[in-house]
């Protein structure tokens, strides 16, 4: 059971990763920082 749970810890962190790496695309493209600040708030809190 604990290996398992440890894989699917590691596939959630790979998705958050992933959602991260979007964000910050966002971020270099627009200008509008009160967004950016929410939406990385936002991965803090996942």
């Amino acid at each position: 059971m604990p290996r398992e749970c440890l894989k699917i810890i590691e596939s959630k962190s790979k998705v958050r990763q992933s959602r991260a790496k979007a964000v910050v695309a966002k971020v270099g493209t627009s200008s509008s920082t009160p967004v950016i600040s929410s939406d990385v708030a936002e991965l803090k809190d996942m």
